[in-house]
C-alpha cells in the first residue's frame, strides 16, 4: 500500500480550514483504500490567529498539524515535504488551504501517479472570479517565466503532485529559505503529467496576499531565473556606465568632468578611424599597443564617425559582457541567482571606481576576455571542468590588446592544468588551448602578412611596447606610494583572503591568483594597470553576500569587519576623486568651447594631418576626420629618441596640416614659425597652441597681449588641475 499526503501550507486560515479540510477528507475517501493511505499535513507557518485552535480541536485525526516559523509559503511547502518524508510518504500533493485549488483534481492524479508518472502538475484552465488585474498580471508573470525557461508550465503554481525521488531530491538542492518550487520542479527532470482544473473562488476568509506581497513574491520568481537576473544585471551595468563614462552623452551635455578629459580612447579611436580610412598599422599610425584594441575602435568608428558615441557603446559592451561572465562565475560559487545577481551588483563600484576609469583604457577592452579566462578556471576548480579551448581564445585575443595583461591570465591555465590526470590529458588540453588561441590571432597575422607587415608588427608592438613601458617603469612611482593603489590592494587582498574560509573547496584559488596578479604588475605599475584585478574582486562580494547568510555564524563579524575596513579605507582615499570626477564639474563650458573651438579650426580641412608634438592626443579634432601626419603623429609615455626624432622631422617637412604643442614649450613654437607654420588665433586659451601649415596669420599679437594671453592660459590650467 502507497502512503500518500496532502501537504496544505497557511498563514491566518482559521476561517477557511473548517471549510476546506472536510472537503479535502472526503475527496480522499474516494481513493482506492487498498492502493492508497492518505492524510493531510497543515504547515502552519506561524499562524497568530485562531488556525492553531481549529486544528488542534478537528475531530479527523488524519489532520495533523506541524507548527513552522514563520519562513514564507515556500518555505513551508518544503516544511511540509521532510514532515511527510519522515513518516515514509511515498507521495504528496501540494494545495492552497483555502479551496482556490480543486480537490477534486487530486483522484485523476493520483491514477497518473500510480500510473508510472513521478510529478503532475495541476494546471488551471480557468480563474474563477479572479479580477482583470489579477488575471493580466498573473499572464504577464507566467509568460514572463516561460520565457526564461521554456520547461515553465504556464498555468502551474503549487497544486502538484511529488512522488518520493521528486521530494528528496527537492529538498537536496532547494534554498533553506525556499526557492519557487514552481520554478524549480520542471527543472529537475522527473517524468511529469498534467492534470487541468478550474481555479474557483476562496472558500472563507481573505487572501493573505496584498499587492506588495504580490510584487515581492513575482520578484522572487523573477530572480530566480537566471536569464532575468542576467538582463537585469545589464541594465544595471549599463545604467552606471552611462553616468560614470567619460564617453557619456552625459559627459559634455551635462557634467563635463571637470574638463574635457580623454586621452587612451583619443588615441585609440585615431587608430582605429586611421586603418578604416587605408592608412597601415605599424607603418602609418602606432600607440605600441595591440591590433585587436585598434579594430575594436574601428567598431566604433564606423558605429559613429564624429562623436564618441561610437566608443560609449564599444566600452558598455565590454563592461556588460565581462558582468554576465562574471555572473556565470558567481553562479558556480552559490548556485544562486539571486545571489549572483547582487554579487553583480556588488561589482559595480569597484568597477567604475574614478582613479582607474578618468578615461577609457585598454584594459577596460582585456576585461571580458580576462573574465572569460577566469570563468574557464572557476568551471575547473569549482565545477565540472572549463574549456582549455575558450581559455585559450582568451589568451590570444589579450596578447592582441595587451601582452602584459595575457601575463595575468597564466595563472588561470594553471588552475585548469592543475586539475587534470596524467601527460595524455594536459598534452591533449594544451592542444585544445593552442586551437583557440590561433582562433583569436590567426587572422590578425594573415592580414599582416598579406600586407606585409608582420616585421614591423613585431618591432612595434613587442619590442617598441617593451622598451617605452620599461621607461615608464623606471622614472615611475612606487604603487605603494598612492594611497588609492594601496587601498585597492586592500580590498582585493581582503576579499580573496576572506573567501579562502568561506569556500568550500579551492580555497587555494582566490589568493593565488591574486598574487600572481600583483606579481605581473610589478611595484611600479600605473593604477589603471589595476583594472585586470577586478574580475577578482568577484570573491569579495561572495563574502560580502555570505555575510548576509544565516548559517554563516559568528564569522558574518569576523570577515564583514575585514571587509568593511577595507571599503572605508577605499572610501576615504577616493572621495575627492568622486568629488571632482563626475558632479563637480557643472556649468564649466568654458571647456567644451575651448574643444569646439578645436574641431571648427580643423574642420576647415578635408582629413587634416595632425601632430601633437612632444604632447597627448586629447581627441579635439573627432568631429573634423583628422588623421595621424607620422606614425608617432602623438608623444607616448616612455618615449624613445626615435619618436622624438621622427616627430620633429614630420613638423619640418610641413608634413603635417595642423601641429599641436605645449603652451609652455617656447622653443618648439619658434621652430614651427621658422618653419613655416602659423600660430592660429583660436582657440585662444588653453594647454595647447595650434599652428597651421602655409597660411596668413588673421590675427597679429603685440608682446603685451601675447604675455596677457600666456598668464591667462597658466592661471588656467592650474585651475584645470586643481578643479
Amino acid at each position: 500500500m502507497k502512503k500518500l499526503f496532502l501537504v496544505v501550507p497557511c498563514l491566518n486560515e482559521a476561517e477557511a480550514l473548517p471549510v476546506s479540510l472536510p472537503r479535502m477528507l472526503e475527496v480522499l475517501d474516494k481513493l482506492d483504500s487498498d492502493a492508497v493511505e492518505a492524510g493531510i499535513i497543515v504547515a502552519d507557518d506561524g499562524s497568530t490567529d485562531g488556525t492553531a485552535r481549529v486544528l488542534e480541536e478537528f475531530p479527523d485525526k488524519r489532520v495533523q498539524h506541524l507548527r513552522l516559523e514563520h519562513s514564507g509559503q515556500q518555505g513551508a511547502i518544503l516544511g511540509g515535504l521532510k514532515a511527510a518524508l519522515e513518516q515514509g510518504a511515498d507521495a504528496v500533493i501540494t494545495l492552497d488551504a483555502d479551496l482556490q485549488d480543486d480537490p477534486a483534481a487530486i483522484p485523476e492524479m493520483v491514477q497518473k501517479w500510480l500510473g508510472g508518472k513521478d510529478v503532475v502538475y495541476g494546471v488551471r484552465n480557468a480563474r474563477g472570479y479572479d479580477t482583470f488585474f489579477k488575471k493580466a498580471s498573473a499572464w504577464l508573470f507566467y509568460s514572463l517565466m516561460r520565457l526564461a525557461d521554456r520547461r515553465h508550465i504556464m498555468g502551474h503554481a503549487d497544486f502538484r503532485l511529488m512522488s518520493r525521488p521528486c521530494m528528496e531530491r527537492i529538498l537536496e538542492v532547494a534554498s533553506p529559505t525556499g526557492d519557487l518550487l514552481r520554478n524549480l520542479v520542471p527543472t529537475l527532470g522527473f517524468d511529469g503529467a498534467i492534470v487541468h482544473y478550474a481555479r474557483g473562488d476562496r472558500s472563507a476568509g481573505e487572501s493573505k496576499y496584498g499587492l506588495f506581497q504580490m510584487m515581492r513574491f513575482s520578484w522572487k520568481g523573477i530572480v530566480a531565473q537566471v536569464p532575468f537576473c542576467m538582463i537585469i544585471l545589464c541594465l544595471v551595468t549599463f545604467a552606471a556606465f552611462f553616468l560614470t563614462s567619460v564617453d557619456s552623452p552625459l559627459h559634455d551635455s551635462m557634467v563635463a568632468h571637470g574638463h574635457y578629459v580623454r586621452h587612451d580612447s583619443a588615441w585609440y579611436f585615431m587608430c582605429g578611424k586611421a586603418w578604416m580610412n587605408g592608412l597601415s598599422p605599424y607603418v602609418d599610425f602606432s600607440d605600441s599597443k595591440g591590433p585587436l584594441l585598434w579594430l575594436f575602435y574601428a567598431l566604433a568608428y564606423l558605429i559613429s564617425p564624429r562623436s564618441w558615441m561610437g566608443v560609449f557603446w564599444i566600452n558598455a559592451l565590454a563592461y556588460i559582457v565581462t558582468s554576465c561572465l562574471l555572473f556565470k562565475v558567481s553562479l558556480l560559487l552559490t548556485d544562486s541567482p539571486k545571489k549572483s545577481l547582487w554579487m553583480g551588483i556588488l561589482l559595480l563600484p569597484i568597477y567604475f571606481i574614478p582613479p582607474f576609469i578618468f578615461d577609457d583604457k585598454a584594459e577596460a577592452i582585456a576585461l571580458p576576455f580576462v573574465a572569460l579566462s577566469m570563468l574557464m578556471a572557476c568551471k575547473s576548480v569549482y565545477g565540472k571542468g572549463g574549456s582549455f579551448f575558450w581559455w585559450g581564445f582568451a589568451f590570444g585575443a589579450i596578447v592582441l590588446i595587451k601582452f602584459n595583461i595575457a601575463a595575468m591570465t597564466g595563472i588561470f591555465f594553471i588552475a585548469m592544468a592543475v586539475r587534470l590526470k596524467g601527460w595524455k590529458a594536459f598534452f591533449s588540453s594544451a592542444g585544445l588551448a593552442l586551437a583557440g588561441f590561433a582562433v583569436a590571432v590567426l587572422p590578425i597575422t594573415a592580414y599582416f602578412l598579406w600586407k606585409g607587415l608582420m616585421g614591423a608588427f613585431i618591432q612595434e608592438y613587442f619590442v617598441t611596447t617593451y622598451v617605452t613601458m620599461s621607461r615608464v617603469i623606471e622614472r615611475g612611482d612606487s604603487l605603494f606610494a598612492h594611497k588609492k593603489a594601496v587601498s585597492y590592494m586592500c580590498l582585493a587582498l581582503a576579499g580573496t583572503i576572506s573567501s579562502a574560509f568561506v569556500l568550500r573547496k579551492g580555497k587555494w584559488f582566490p589568493p593565488v591568483a591574486l598574487a600572481w596578479f600583483f606579481l605581473c604588475l610589478g611595484p611600479y605599475a600605473r593604477t589603471y594597470y589595476m583594472i585586470p584585478v577586478n574580475v577578482l574582486a568577484v570573491f569579495t562580494a561572495l563574502v560580502i553576500v555570505r555575510c548576509f547568510d544565516g548559517d554563516f555564524g559568528y564569522r558574518r563579524y569576523v570577515f564583514g569587519a575585514i571587509i568593511a575596513a577595507a571599503v572605508v579605507f577605499v572610501g576615504s582615499t577616493n572621495h575627492n576623486s568622486y568629488k571632482r570626477d563626475y558632479f563637480y564639474g557643472r556649468n564649466m563650458n568654458l571647456f567644451r568651447e575651448r574643444a569646439r573651438e578645436y574641431v571648427d579650426l580643423l574642420s576647415s580641412e578635408h582629413n587634416p594631418r595632425v601632430l601633437y608634438w612632444h604632447c597627448g592626443d586629447h581627441g579635439y579634432g573627432i568631429e573634423a576626420e583628422d588623421l595621424p601626419a607620422c606614425r608617432y603623429w602623438a608623444m607616448q609615455a616612455g618615449h624613445t629618441p626615435e619618436m622624438d626624432e621622427e616627430q620633429e622631422n614630420c613638423a619640418k617637412n610641413l608634413l603635417a596640416d595642423f601641429v599641436f604643442v605645449h603652451t609652455y614649450d617656447k622653443r618648439r613654437q619658434q621652430m614651427l614659425l621658422e618653419w613655416g607654420y602659423t600660430h592660429c588665433y583660436k582657440p585662444r586659451f588653453g594647454t595647447y597652441r595650434v599652428f597651421r601649415r602655409g597660411r596668413t596669420q588673421d590675427y597679429q599679437r603685440s608682446s603685451g597681449s601675447a604675455e596677457d594671453e600666456d598668464s591667462s592660459s597658466s592661471s588656467e590650467d592650474e585651475d584645470s588641475s586643481s578643479s
